[in-house]
């Protein structure tokens, strides 16, 4: 979004974000990690959190739910730049992409790894992801229709 707003002062504000998306670290170890911890379910989030999270639903007929207060911390982070751009940073922490970060589920009492937080909860259900006891609708990038 910032080098798309080509907004120049924004993009320099920023550098450290704009050059972390050109040239991206896949998060490897961490992966390896999640999966040594005992995993369960685990894929990138490049085409957005919801997106993802409603993609492992439907594969491991599950229910996911998603809390808004687990995800501030994210939105926190964003909020400048967002602010600068004139967006909800909530949008970019639900339905952003390319974030070259992991979402993985783990069984209850698990201790996570460092680099992952508890952001929901996954629960036997009708393979939907839910936001605060509520239908989340899935957006994102989808290679299928190219949007």
């Amino acid at each position: 979004a910032l080098l798309q707003s080509g907004n120049k002062d924004l993009i320099n504000s920023y550098d450290d974000w704009v050059s972390y998306h050109l040239r991206p670290e896949p998060p490897i170890q961490q992966g390896i990690e999640a999966s040594v911890a005992g995993a369960t379910s685990m894929m990138d989030i490049s085409d957005g959190l919801s997106q993802d999270l409603t993609r492992i639903c439907k594969a491991s007929e599950v229910a996911i739910e998603i809390f808004s207060r687990e995800l501030q911390g994210f939105e926190a982070m964003l909020e400048l730049p967002a602010l600068g751009l004139g967006v909800d940073p909530k949008n970019w922490v639900l339905h952003g992409g390319e974030d070259h970060a992991l979402v993985a589920t783990f069984p209850q009492g698990t201790v996570l790894p460092k680099a992952f937080k508890p952001i929901g909860i996954v629960a036997e259900g009708e393979k939907v992801l839910y936001l605060d006891g509520v239908p989340l609708e899935a957006k994102g990038w989808d290679s299928i229709t190219g949007k």
